[in-house]
């Protein structure tokens, strides 16, 4: 099964939203879990970074779609590593 995985045009999230998973961290990827007769609904689960990758494997099995806005940490870095 493949997950849609999109990069959203202008970032919808922001330093507002933050990571379900640890609380503290900013959220970078939204995570759109489908519908399922056990977990009774659908929802979405924001992530840091960090903790996306930690349990990316494990949320295969629930997962409509992904809006990944992890490219952002890295958009305003210079070819020289660094920040413009």
């Amino acid at each position: 099964m493949s997950v849609q995985v999109a990069e959203a045009q202008a970032p919808i999230l922001n330093a507002g939203h933050r990571c379900d998973a640890c609380s503290s961290s900013r959220a970078y990827v939204v995570v759109i879990l489908k519908w399922s007769p056990t977990l009774r609904n659908g929802g979405e689960l924001l992530f840091c970074a960090h903790c996306y990758r930690k349990h990316e494997q494990a949320l295969q099995l629930f997962v409509a779609q992904v809006i990944d806005e992890r490219y952002t940490l890295t958009k305003h870095i210079a070819d020289d590593g660094h920040f413009e």
